[in-house]
C-alpha cells in the first residue's frame, strides 16, 4: 500500500447477481492501484451471493440490507459504511484489466473534474460503446454518437468522484429504486455548477443486462415513469415546469394510447402508475425540491444548453426500426 495513494472504496450493490462475482470481484482484487476497500452491498438476495463473497473474497466488506433497496438506496448503504477518499461505484455485472483504477485515478487527478466514468465495452470486449449520454428536456435519457456534444449524465454503471462531492450534494436520491437516479444526482450537480469528464481510452467490461430479466420489463417502464417524473419536479425552475409537464404529460398520454392499441396493456398500465406514484408522493417530492433550488448556482437556461433539444424517445423509436443496438 502506497503512502500517496488515497484510499478508494469501491461500492458493489448485487441482488441475486452470484454468476457476475467471480468475475468482478476477482478483476477488482487484481489491480495494480493497492489501497482500496471493496464494500459489498447484498440487497436481501435469495441466492448464495453472500455465502460465495464470504468464502472466496475474506477481505471484502459485506453489507447485508434486510430489504432491498434498489440501486441508490442499496449504493447509499455503501458510501456509509465506506472509509475512502473516494468513491467508485460499481456495477456487480462489470470486469475491469487490473491497471483500470490506476489509471482512472490517474486521469482523475488530470483533468480535475468532480465526477468521471470510463467508457464501457462489451462483456466480452468485442464492441466498445462510444455514446454521448445525455436527455432531452423532458427527462428522457438516452445515448447519441455525436463527439460535438458534451455528456449530460455518466452511466451508473461505473462512477468515480470524491466521498465529500456525494455527501455535499446528497448523492443518490433513495427514493428512485431504479432507472433515471444516476441521471437526476448529474442534473443536481449541473444546478450545483459542478464539472464530469469521460475518459476516452479506459473501459468497464459490463454486461448490460445485469438483474433486470425481460419478465420486469413492467417494472422498468413503471420505475422510470415514477423516476422522470420526479426528476423534473424536483429540478426545474417553477416558470419552465409550467410548460415542460404539460408537453411531459401529452407525450405520456400519447405513449399510453399506443400500448393500448398495440396490445400492451400492461405496459400501458405503467404510466397510470406513474402518475399515481407522484400524486402519492407529491408533498414528499415538494421538499426535495424546496432544498434543491435553494442551493442551485445555475440558470435552467445554462442547463437546458447541455441538453438533447428534440423529442429523445423518438431518436430511440428510430433506432428500434432501424434495428441499431444500443
Amino acid at each position: 500500500m502506497s503512502a500517496s495513494q488515497p484510499l478508494v472504496s469501491v461500492i458493489i450493490v448485487n441482488w441475486n447477481g452470484e454468476k457476475w462475482l467471480k468475475k468482478c470481484l476477482g478483476s477488482l482484487c487484481a489491480q495494480t492501484y493497492k489501497n482500496t476497500e471493496i464494500v459489498f452491498v447484498d440487497n436481501a438476495s435469495t441466492d448464495d451471493s453472500v455465502e460465495f463473497v464470504h468464502k472466496n473474497y475474506p477481505e471484502v466488506i459485506i453489507v447485508q440490507s434486510e430489504i432491498n433497496r434498489g440501486f441508490a438506496g442499496g449504493n447509499n448503504l455503501g458510501v456509509t459504511h465506506s472509509h475512502g477518499e473516494y468513491i467508485l461505484l460499481l456495477n456487480n455485472d462489470t470486469w475491469v484489466k487490473n491497471n483500470f483504477l490506476a489509471e482512472l485515478m490517474s486521469q482523475y487527478d488530470t483533468v480535475k473534474s468532480d465526477v468521471i466514468a470510463p467508457l464501457e465495452s462489451s462483456y466480452a470486449g468485442e464492441r466498445q460503446v462510444r455514446y454521448i449520454m445525455t436527455i432531452d428536456i423532458f427527462g428522457h435519457g438516452f445515448g447519441i454518437h455525436n463527439t460535438n456534444r458534451q455528456s449530460f449524465y455518466l452511466p451508473g454503471a461505473c462512477l468515480l468522484f470524491s466521498k465529500k462531492l456525494y455527501n455535499e450534494t446528497d448523492g443518490l436520491d433513495k427514493d428512485f429504486f431504479m432507472y433515471c437516479e444516476e441521471v437526476d444526482w448529474f442534473w443536481r450537480l449541473h444546478l450545483l455548477g459542478k464539472t464530469i469528464y469521460q475518459c476516452n481510452d479506459i473501459f468497464v467490461f459490463h454486461a448490460g443486462i445485469g438483474n433486470i430479466s425481460d419478465g420486469m420489463r413492467y417494472k422498468k417502464f413503471l420505475w422510470r415513469n415514477q423516476n422522470t417524473l420526479q426528476m423534473l419536479l424536483k429540478n426545474y425552475s417553477w416558470y419552465n415546469l409550467l410548460w415542460v409537464l404539460p408537453i411531459y404529460l401529452i407525450q405520456n398520454i400519447f405513449e399510453f394510447l399506443t400500448f393500448l392499441l398495440v396490445l400492451k396493456p400492461k405496459i400501458a398500465w405503467s404510466y397510470i402508475g406513474g402518475w399515481w406514484f407522484n400524486i402519492r408522493y407529491f408533498p414528499r417530492t415538494m421538499k426535495k425540491r424546496s432544498l434543491i433550488q435553494k442551493k442551485r448556482l445555475v440558470s435552467d437556461f445554462q442547463v437546458m444548453r447541455d441538453m438533447y433539444h428534440g423529442f429523445g424517445k423518438a431518436v430511440h423509436l428510430l433506432r428500434f426500426i432501424t434495428a441499431e443496438k444500443e
